[in-house]
Formats: structure tokens, C-alpha cells, sequence
């Protein structure tokens, strides 16, 4: 039985909207991360394009 409602939990999982409020803030801080990380390392990038 406890089988069976897992299975019912799952499924209701799978069949639940997506949240974009969710979805949007994640993306955005991602790239704000992306872009935090390769700004940081151009300084470095152009000193050894330099040499």
C-alpha cells in the first residue's frame, strides 16, 4: 500500500504547473552569477594576452 502512495505522490508531482516566478528568479541569478564569475577573471585574461 505504502507503494501505491508513492506512486500517487509522484505522479501528482509530475502533473503540477510549473512555477515561472520560481523558474525566473533561478535563471536570473544564475546568469548574474555567470557574469560575475567571467568578469572577474577578464582582468587576468587580458594580462596574460599582454605578455
Amino acid at each position: 500500500m505504502s507503494k501505491r502512495k508513492k506512486e500517487k505522490s509522484f505522479s501528482s508531482f509530475l502533473n503540477n504547473p510549473i512555477d515561472f516566478t520560481l523558474l525566473i528568479t533561478i535563471f536570473l541569478l544564475l546568469s548574474i552569477g555567470l557574469i560575475m564569475v567571467l568578469s572577474a577573471s577578464s582582468p587576468s585574461a587580458l594580462a596574460e594576452s599582454r605578455k
